[in-house]
């Protein structure tokens, strides 16, 4: 079988060689390996390569080793080099590549080979090829630094309790071959910022004009940050300002990431500096340490207090991670709206099917439209899930139902073990896919529900609930479809952006399509199929199984009634083919007249055969 590529690069051979290894004889190491297999994954699923599939023979790299789960043979080139590797396709037409597999076939012999040779043979542009070799490469090295010096990759993780997992899940996307580039950190602020070293440090803070900010804050401004820095921090920052020649009358606080604070005049911030418009305080009050997000912090000191969401001008995970300056103060009206979504919905109440962890408070620096440092200050206050458990429950980030420990078994392995793979899979899907599935279909709202953004709630391994968290930005509702659409949100009372923003570029989407390619995208190809391929591999419950589940939860969800049968109709959620988002083709082309691309898989959960 061949399939062609649908998508036109452009035909340049252009790669800087000061960052290719040198030297004959190399063997690629385990974070080489890694890297190289996500990227083939992702260059097969999106269809930038032509290739062949035969079955898998005595003679197909690393066959004698590998799982028999891995049943197909892919020979694929690129540009004039010929590469082969050993693959499972996947539910959604993934692609599964086993580790170390990927070889290039050189006078009819397997070769390892460097990954920037094949780099150098996409026909892409070049500043494409240049940012993929320095997120790669970047990739590749933190990799390395965390496998040679943290005992994540030692030790299993199966007791950690949920802020000590949020640090030690080190693995990154499961997909996206760039899944440690941390564009603008060095290795120093890897170790004493990122995630997986879980060091604890302080917020900075700087007192910005009022009329260069915009709030939104519940209450009285004093009292909100009485509360959540404590009364004695509160204090000693009114001091500091004091003694800089301010006070509260004319400024307001901003917490800052450190690493965000140690550069404010490098990050455009000298005029504001120079004015007197921005006076940095600090570093004051509780200590934090980064969760999987990165920019997002959890506390250190009192758990159970707000996560701190911040920018950070990075590239991670080939996305800019600024706010978005008119997405932050909206945040706590998106939350409130939800919120009593969900109160005041008997379904979600029954059970307590959906809980939100509510965006709460805000602060944004919005200056002038057209200056560079819109979005590199501001935050956002998140309820923590510490504090908001039952008795006996334990909560976990969704990201570990996918992790393999140390000891060669799945994070999740004891509790197959104990419930059985196909109870364990009812349950999971009832409390997952059924909650979000709802909110869908019955209130016409999609939330970006990858798996970072979702918690699991259980009790001694058994599925109880689902939360979700981080939904200011890629919320997404089409008018006509919301189920009470009375209570949507005035945005521009906030913000006066959404009076004139046209559909799709904010909350508001044009058609009901996109809320089910977000719905899919996120809870389907890019979250619950990495769970299923894990079962079928490790324990046995074929993916076919899994999604039988899926479908028949959906289907009884239907003949409930709950929802009208037209409205679940209108997503469409059921046909042959799907469009799926392509991340590594956006990463190629990041920065061009696009910034969303797109491809067509088959939906494993069509009842039509494509």
């Amino acid at each position: 079988m061949v399939i062609p590529s649908p998508i036109s690069l452009d035909n340049q051979n252009a790669l800087s060689t000061e960052s290719q290894k040198e030297g004959a004889g190399y063997t690629p190491d385990e974070a080489d390996r890694r890297v190289i297999r996500q990227f083939v994954e992702a260059l097969l699923f999106e269809r930038l390569v032509k290739y062949q599939v035969a079955p898998r023979t005595a003679s197909s790299p690393g066959a004698l080793d590998a799982v028999p789960i891995y049943d197909t043979q892919v020979d694929f080139s690129v540009g004039e080099l010929h590469f082969r590797c050993l693959a499972a396709f996947s539910s959604f037409d993934r692609v599964r590549i086993a580790q170390g597999t990927v070889v290039q076939i050189v006078e009819n012999k397997p070769t390892a080979f460097r990954l920037a040779d094949l780099l150098r043979a996409m026909e892409v542009p070049p500043a494409g090829k240049r940012r993929l070799l320095e997120e790669l490469t970047q990739t590749i090295e933190l990799h390395r630094w965390n496998r040679a010096h943290l005992d994540h990759h030692r030790n299993p993780r199966r007791e950690l309790g949920f802020q000590a997992l949020e640090s030690a899940i080190v693995e990154g996307h499961q997909y996206h071959p760039s899944f440690k580039t941390r564009t603008g950190f060095s290795l120093a602020d890897h170790q004493a910022y990122g995630s997986e070293q879980g060091n604890t440090f302080q917020l900075h803070f700087v007192a910005v004009s009022r009329d260069l900010l915009r709030t939104a804050l519940p209450g009285n401004e004093a009292d909100f940050w009485k509360a959540e820095l404590g009364a004695a921090t509160y204090s000693w920052l009114a001091g500091r300002l004091e003694e800089l020649g301010g006070d509260f009358e004319r400024y307001s606080l901003v917490p800052t990431h450190p690493w965000q604070a140690k550069d404010l005049r490098e990050r455009g911030f000298g005029e504001a500096l120079d004015s007197g418009a921005l006076i940095p305080l600090g570093p004051a009050g509780d200590f934090y340490h980064a969760s999987q997000s990165l920019r997002t912090l959890v506390n250190a000191s009192h758990p159970e207090k707000a996560n701190i969401k911040l920018p950070l001008d990075i590239v991670c995970t080939s996305s800019r991670r600024n706010l978005e300056p008119h997405f932050v103060c909206t945040a706590p009206l998106l939350s409130k709206w939800l919120v009593s979504l969900v109160a005041e919905d008997p379904f979600l109440q029954d059970g307590n099917r959906l809980q939100l962890l509510s965006e709460y408070a805000a602060v944004s620096y919005e200056p002038d439209e057209d200056e560079d440092t819109a979005g590199l200050l501001g935050v956002i206050f998140r309820e923590s899930i510490v504090g908001r458990l039952g008795e006996g429950e334990a909560a976990i980030p969704f990201t570990s139902l996918t992790l393999v420990e140390s000891d060669g078994r799945p994070f999740i392995a004891d509790w197959i073990e104990t419930y059985g793979a196909e109870r364990w899979v009812e349950r999971l899907v009832e409390v997952v896919v059924i909650p979000i599935w709802h909110m869908l279909v019955h209130h016409g709202i999609a939330f970006e529900a990858h798996a970072q953004n979702l918690i699991l709630v259980h009790q001694n391994g058994w599925p109880k609930r689902i939360v979700l968290r981080d939904f200011h930005e890629d919320t997404e509702f089409v008018p006509e479809f919301l189920g009470r659409p009375e209570t949507e949100p005035d945005f521009a009372s906030v913000d006066p952006f959404f009076e004139t923003i046209p559909l799709d570029d904010g909350y508001r989407m044009d058609l009901v399509e996109s809320l089910r390619q977000l719905y899919v995208d996120t809870v389907y190809v890019f979250n619950l199929a990495d769970v299923s391929f894990l079962l079928e591999r490790f324990h046995g419950l074929a993916e076919k199984e899994f999604w039988n589940v899926v479908r028949a939860k959906l289907d009884a969800y239907a003949a409930s009634g709950v929802t009208e049968a037209s409205r679940i109709a209108s997503i469409a959620a059921d046909k042959p083919k799907i469009i799926v988002e392509s991340l590594l083709t956006k990463t190629i082309h990041r920065g061009g007249t696009l910034d969303y691309y797109e491809h067509e898989v088959r939906n494993t959960l069509s009842r039509e055969a494509p």
